[in-house]
């Protein structure tokens, strides 16, 4: 059906996979049950991370590899221009030391990379002939398609676009160090043109095609869409056993989830305060999450009917809410849709604007861009989306897309498939997939 062998378990000996990964949560957190996939088939898989998600590697089966991360992760990456994109390509290249003294007796088979830490990875893959794959946690790009020019579509005076200066001396230190560092760990010095881009090679895109921005843009043996990924089947949506991190409280309201997610955003404790005070006066039950940027009593006393957490299992939410109002992230975007609840969505950064513009144009919820919405859009909105009919059919619509999507076993069978000849396993008969996966499981970081 997707045109990817069906490869399973049993294997002539292991493979190893390196994986490099960008330290934030929503990059990380879409790649770990096919890692887990991977591992469960007999793969063995390296990860290089930064310190603090080492455990959440760990616990995925993968062997977790720190190393020095400098990506400004606590208050997001200064000013707009060349800091900001020299701080994602430092980011890139700060596992290189690590990689090449942990890899070097110990070549990967395959290696894996996220879309925002491809630096040090194809290098690798160019230096040592070894296949490389991007994860892409958010829409991938095609070469008739760029992520990079959509966003730029979307800055604001608030969030500006500014020129690079290709003589801006903060590239030519970057340009200087970064040779340095090549020349510290011996791999050929590559040019631009020495490495194809991304959008030319192979793509494991953690979205379902039917989101994806120009999906008919795609090579369809070159680019997986295996959706949002669950863990193995038999891991559900939670134990029934398990203690849910949250339950309905029987006042006879319905719920709306609110949560702005956890990166930084300019004014974040502000608007969400304005997004709570909108929302406790109307009949809905409002159930907040805030993350590790806002603290509750920044939001002062509530009434019964408004619940303020710093962290909650969203599915435990979910399965019971008539709305989600989103920032538009697409981990929070896409449980939304495995568990049939449409959106409302409040954007700030370039990609979630993208994001909550498709959102809306495929009818899954509502957009408000903060500089063209005012006082009683956002109560609106969330009226609006509840009662319509068609925007439920829509959110129906895309959590077919999801389960049909593949989620781990297919993201797993696609990094099968690009393993050199003799590492591939055979392939036995297909095995069935349930009618009804289950939809996606994301705990909110």
């Amino acid at each position: 059906m997707h045109g990817i062998p069906a490869a399973r378990t049993e294997r002539a000996r292991r493979s190893h996979v390196a994986v490099f990964t960008f330290p934030a949560y929503a990059h990380i957190a879409p790649a770990l049950p096919t890692l887990t996939e991977l591992v469960r088939r007999g793969h063995r898989v390296t990860c290089f991370v930064a310190k603090r998600f080492a455990d959440e590697v760990r616990a995925a089966g993968a062997e977790p590899v720190e190393y020095a991360s400098s990506f400004p992760w606590q208050d997001g990456p200064p000013g707009f221009g060349a800091e900001n994109l020299l701080a994602f390509f430092e980011e890139g290249l700060a596992p290189l030391p690590t990689a090449v003294a942990h890899l070097e007796d110990d070549r990967p088979d395959l290696i894996a990379h996220d879309l925002a830490a491809s630096e040090s990875a194809r290098l690798l893959g160019r230096n040592w002939n070894v296949p490389t794959v991007q994860l892409c946690p958010t829409f991938a790009d095609s070469p008739d398609f760029s992520m990079t020019d959509r966003q730029a579509q979307e800055a604001t005076d608030e969030n500006p676009v500014e020129p690079i200066d290709p003589q801006d001396p903060a590239i030519t230190a970057f340009v200087a160090r970064q040779q340095r560092r090549l020349a510290e760990t011996g791999l050929e010095v590559l040019s631009c043109h020495d490495v194809p881009g991304a959008e030319h090679g192979d793509n494991l895109v953690f979205l379902p095609e039917a989101f994806q921005i120009a999906s008919e843009t795609f090579d369809a043996e070159r680019c997986a869409f295996v959706g949002p990924c669950t863990g193995p089947a038999e891991d559900g949506p939670g134990d029934p056993d398990d203690e849910p991190s949250w339950t309905p409280p029987g006042n006879g309201r319905e719920v709306v989830l609110l949560s702005l997610g956890s990166s930084h955003t300019p004014g974040q404790t502000e608007f969400l305060r304005s997004c709570v005070r909108e929302l406790a006066d109307s009949p809905w039950h409002l159930v907040v999450t805030l993350g590790h940027r806002v603290a509750p009593d920044e939001l002062g006393p509530q009434p019964d009917h408004v619940e303020i957490h710093q962290w909650l299992h969203y599915p435990d939410v979910l399965r019971h809410a008539a709305a989600f109002v989103t920032h538009g992230g697409m981990g929070s975007l896409l449980t939304s849709m495995a568990w049939g609840v449409p959106t409302v969505l409040v954007p700030y950064h370039w990609d979630q604007r993208v994001a909550a513009r498709r959102a809306a144009e495929l009818g899954l919820g509502r957009a408000l861009f903060r500089e063209s919405s005012g006082p009683g859009d956002l109560r609106t909105a969330v009226d609006e989306v509840v009662g319509s009919s068609r925007v439920r059919a829509a959110v129906t619509g895309m959590r077919r897309h999801i389960e049909e999507a593949g989620g781990a076993v297919r993201g797993a069978d696609f990094l099968e498939s690009r393993l050199p000849a003799a590492d591939r396993p055979a392939a036995p008969a297909p095995q069935p997939r349930p009618d009804h996966p289950q939809p996606t499981e994301v705990t909110q970081r």
